[in-house]
């Protein structure tokens, strides 16, 4: 278990418990602005929430809100109890009848692919409070607003600033890296045909505040197919891909022509990490900028105790 796991476990929820004690004195109304610049109003505490997204699942329950959760997407899968919550739908199509008829005071919404969804619930009377960050910085921010409208401030405020400090322990293992000795990683978002990230995905700036790059760091998008030609030109030093069986994920890459002759494939530099952690921009965000930092530049953790 690494220290951002550890500190999880062992600090964070000691950490709730304590503010638990005064987080009723957090005072309503409140008055939030979303990533559309959308100011949202709650007049008291909502006990009727919907998550439309993972990234918000995993923050509520962790901010001790699951009893106050009515209604999740069919990939909010962690924490395990999130499972046993009822579905409302994916994560870009929905059953608005099912959301309405729960009644939630508050709904929370991610990504531009939602926005249909979010238009149709506020025509009728829904409070959606949506987000899209685009760094880690963005991520952590969110936690916080996330947590004034649900009455748990303190909690979240205490939560980020917790995760701060690991953000900047990594960076403190890591020491200055100038950019061209930061070795290029290529997302690997689709194989046939290739697809990855641009600078506008958050996992673009995990990257780097791993000691990496990313290889299509230039491309002002969040996710864009790519030529295979260029793929092959700039020949990325790492492959990240997501998925839990990394020998499947590995022979993907073998099997197809638009992978298979890339100097990182061949080398074997392939990353696996689960899509749950890959692809969320919650409260695990740290660990995964551990996680690739550890691979790109073990040498600079080999000597610290894991816990």
């Amino acid at each position: 278990m690494t220290g951002i796991q550890a500190a999880f476990k062992k600090g964070f929820f000691a950490i709730v418990l304590l503010a638990g004690v005064n987080s009723q004195a957090f005072s309503f109304p409140v008055i939030v602005t979303d990533d559309r610049g959308k100011e949202i109003t709650l007049t008291e505490t909502p006990r009727r929430i919907v998550s439309m997204a993972p990234t918000h699942t995993e923050l509520l329950f962790l901010l001790g809100l699951e009893k106050e959760v009515l209604g999740v997407t069919s990939y909010c899968t962690y924490p395990e109890a999130a499972k046993q919550k009822e579905k409302i739908g994916g994560f870009a199509e929905f059953d608005i009848e099912k959301i309405i008829a729960a009644d939630p005071d508050l709904v929370l919404s991610l990504g531009t692919i939602q926005l249909p969804a979010v238009k149709e619930l506020e025509k009728r009377g829904k409070k959606v409070f949506w987000i899209y960050p685009r760094t880690v910085s963005d991520i952590l921010a969110s936690f916080e607003r996330v947590g004034q409208l649900a009455g748990k401030g303190r909690e979240a405020k205490q939560l980020r600033e917790k995760l701060e400090k690991n953000v900047k322990a990594v960076r403190d293992s890591l020491g200055v890296i100038p950019d061209n000795k930061r070795p290029t990683i290529f997302r690997v978002m689709g194989i046939n045909p290739p697809a990855t990230i641009g600078a506008d995905s958050f996992q673009s700036d995990a990257f780097y505040l791993a000691g990496g790059k990313n290889a299509f760091g230039d491309v002002q998008k969040d996710f864009f197919e790519v030529d295979a030609r260029e793929l092959v030109k700039r020949d990325p030093d790492v492959i990240l891909i997501c998925g839990n069986d990394e020998k499947t994920a590995k022979q993907k890459l073998l099997d197809n022509p638009g992978y298979n002759n890339l100097t990182a494939v061949k080398k074997g530099s392939v990353l696996v990490i689960p899509c749950d952690l890959t692809c969320r921009p919650g409260p695990r965000v740290i660990e995964l900028v551990e996680r690739i930092a550890r691979y790109l530049h073990h040498e600079k953790f080999s000597n610290k105790t894991e816990h």
